[in-house]
């Protein structure tokens, strides 16, 4: 193998294959990259078993050929040289790594240890890449991080009457962005592939998913990559049958006013579990932390509300990330009562097409 390849373009494919390669493994291969120059490109390939990534770059090709080295090296190696263009070449054993004064050798593994990449040949749906993005961006922070809840490690992307809805959940609440659109499949995407591709996507405009005929595996792919992911077993909850469609009170608020009254609240508190209680009354809601170690706070804001008085108790933490993922001024609260599910919802949901659905605790 002989090539030369620009340098910044080389090492923003080589950046993202990166994400796709297994750092701690009892399989050594995983944290290689397999790079193969044919006819004018240049290809590399990752995986980690989960995600078999395919990145290519044009490039000069004197000698086609294919090659099996350390990802973390080559990264290191051509993030740190300060040319504009890199020459690489195979010599027995190593691949030499050139540009300008600098020259490297890096020692290779057999090509054939290399994993071989699963096919997907089912039919395409096309999305736009700022899409997918904005999904992953508003309900990440709700996927489950407990290993147990395999269904709710990830993502579900699937079509729902004239909308594309993007799910995340942890059972404690949801996060959904249902934008307007079709999408004739459902996929089931882990949270470890969403960062590989929030990578990718980003600049994308428009990538095509299609599902394998099995369901095991679907395929992300635009003009310069693919990404195979293996999707999550198991089936996703009925999300739709849990969200509140009736409810007692309901407030209006500026979502800026009450994130901030919200994180200067969690100054006081530790932990992942931050407890406020909410007090509406008459034009006004009250927030209140109370802790005997860590001290006592309260917020009080001006809403339009109109109605008995309503106490509710949340965990602070999950009500500041999903007003986070607001992109709306302002903000619907939506209650039922004080031990059943409530909405947070944007005041402008067709600008912004996001709402979230949290449990309450006892405060």
């Amino acid at each position: 193998m002989r090539i030369s390849v620009d340098r910044e373009e080389f090492e923003d494919i080589l950046r993202r294959a990166k994400e796709a390669t297994e750092k701690k493994s009892a399989l050594p291969i995983l944290s290689n990259f397999l790079i193969r120059a044919e006819e004018n490109r240049v290809v590399v390939r990752a995986t980690d078993l989960e995600n078999y990534l395919s990145v290519s770059l044009k490039a000069k090709v004197e000698e086609e050929g294919e090659v099996c080295v350390s990802s973390k090296s080559l990264v290191d190696i051509v993030r740190n040289l300060n040319v504009a263009v890199l020459d690489l070449r195979t010599e027995g054993e190593k691949l030499l790594i050139e540009g300008g004064r600098g020259s490297y050798k890096l020692p290779t593994v057999p090509v054939e240890d290399f994993p071989d990449f699963p096919e997907v040949e089912g039919e395409g749906q096309t999305v736009s890449g700022d899409l997918i993005l904005k999904g992953i961006e508003k309900t990440d922070y709700a996927i489950s991080k407990e290993e147990g809840q395999v269904p709710l490690q990830g993502m579900l992307i699937k079509g729902h009457e004239g909308r594309v809805h993007f799910v995340g959940s942890d059972g404690h609440r949801l996060a959904l962005f249902e934008p307007e659109g079709e999408f004739g499949l459902e996929v089931l995407l882990p949270r470890k592939s969403l960062k590989v591709i929030q990578r990718l996507v980003s600049g994308v405009e428009d990538v095509e998913i299609s599902l394998g005929e099995e369901g095991s595996f679907a395929q992300i792919r635009s003009e310069d990559w693919t990404l195979v992911v293996r999707l999550l077993e198991g089936e996703f909850p009925d999300y739709l049958s849990v969200m509140p469609t009736e409810f007692s009170a309901e407030v209006l608020v500026s979502a800026d006013e009450i994130l901030r009254s919200l994180k200067r609240l969690s100054s006081l508190s530790e932990g992942k579990i931050f407890p406020v209680k909410i007090t509406l009354s008459d034009n006004l809601m009250i927030l209140e932390f109370a802790d005997p170690e860590f001290g006592e706070g309260r917020e009080e804001l001006e809403v339009d509300y109109v109605g008995d008085t309503f106490e509710i108790g949340f965990n602070g933490r999950y009500l500041i990330e999903a007003l986070d993922s607001f992109d709306s001024e302002k903000v619907w609260l939506k209650f039922t009562t004080p031990d059943t599910a409530s909405v947070l919802e944007a005041d402008d949901y067709e600008q912004d097409p996001y709402k979230c659905i949290i449990m309450p605790m006892r405060v």
